[in-house]
């Protein structure tokens, strides 16, 4: 199993990995068990669910403190009580196993009603596996932008949540006004399949291969990203807490974002330009306005940092597929 840049970042940190094939039965829970007694782990965060059932039935047995981290918000396409009330029997689950949640929702959090929870917004680090940001200049060059040209970025790997559909019609309509603006799309590699392609015109009906989209590639050096780029869009249905909206904060880039509720945090940012969820031509004003403000010009963004920096976890246990 090769090992990606990000264990070996995390090994000359000092952490310890433990990477395995077990994902469910007897195996997996005998060799988490070991890895727990072995080194002495007092606290068991689980950040993604693929353990989440093994452990919800042996959870007295594994002798340790269990934290179960919710960084979803809840499904748009699904009943919104229905979630609810999941969340709700999840939550007995939990409390008779004494497991505590963690979720990065205020809403959501509110929903295990039973349950030890706790909730706590994801931060910004600056540091990841990355060593040195690419300059803005250095990064357009890469990405073939132009001077010329206004780089709006978006994080669309997901269409009907991230709102792929309404970032395709607002540039879409700015472009035949403003052909000098591009949507730079990260999330379907850098060349989509013709199958990948295929979806997107079906979800968006825009043709992916229009000349003001511009797919790209995904990069641990996301930042640079943001410094290239002269708006960030935020078109989401559906948020937990925006990484790339504060990202996107961090390097003074000005937003466009959805009035959805999970973001309302980012609106009193100072180059901020918010539009009602699903209304594209709106979002097509917003994206117009922003791009004619001065990038480099000051803004509140440090109070962003100094409050979003502020929060630090320790690792106990990755798993990689």
């Amino acid at each position: 199993m090769s090992e990606n840049s990000w264990v070996h970042w995390l090994k000359n940190e000092g952490f310890k990995v433990f990477l395995t094939k077990h994902k469910t039965g007897e195996e997996a829970l005998t060799y988490l068990q070991e890895i727990i007694d072995k080194n002495n782990i007092d606290i068991l965060h689980l950040h993604f669910g693929i353990y989440h059932g093994i452990i919800l039935n042996c959870a007295k047995s594994l002798g340790v403190k269990i934290f179960v981290h919710d960084h979803m918000e809840f499904n748009p396409k699904t009943s919104l009580l229905k979630q609810k009330v999941y969340c709700a029997l999840t939550s007995l689950r939990y409390k008779i196993n004494k497991i505590s949640v963690i979720c990065v929702n205020e809403r959501k959090c509110k929903s295990y009603l039973f349950a030890n929870r706790f909730f706590v917004p994801n931060g910004i680090s600056f540091i990841r596996n990355v060593t040195k940001f690419a300059t803005r200049e250095d990064m357009r060059k890469k990405l073939g932008i132009k001077d010329s040209q206004k780089l709006c970025l978006f994080l669309g790997w997901h269409l009907h949540t991230k709102g792929i559909d309404i970032a395709f019609k607002a540039v879409e309509k700015l472009s035949k006004s403003n052909p000098d603006i591009v949507l730079g799309v990260v999330g379907h590699s850098g060349t989509p399949s013709d199958e990948s392609l295929k979806s997107i015109k079906e979800f968006t009906n825009v043709d992916p291969r229009s000349p003001f989209i511009r797919f790209l590639e995904s990069t641990d050096d996301i930042f640079a990203y943001h410094k290239a780029a002269d708006v960030y869009l935020s078109a989401s249905r559906t948020e937990s807490f925006s990484y790339g909206v504060l990202e996107a904060i961090s390097q003074n880039t000005p937003l466009v974002v959805s009035d959805i509720p999970a973001t309302v945090w980012s609106h009193s940012y100072d180059k901020a330009f918010v539009y009602p969820t699903e209304d594209y031509n709106s979002c097509a004003k917003a994206i117009e306005q922003a791009i004619k403000l001065d990038r480099n010009a000051p803004s509140n963004s440090n109070e962003f940092i100094e409050k979003y920096s502020n929060i630090k976890y320790t690792v106990l246990l990755c798993h990689d597929e």
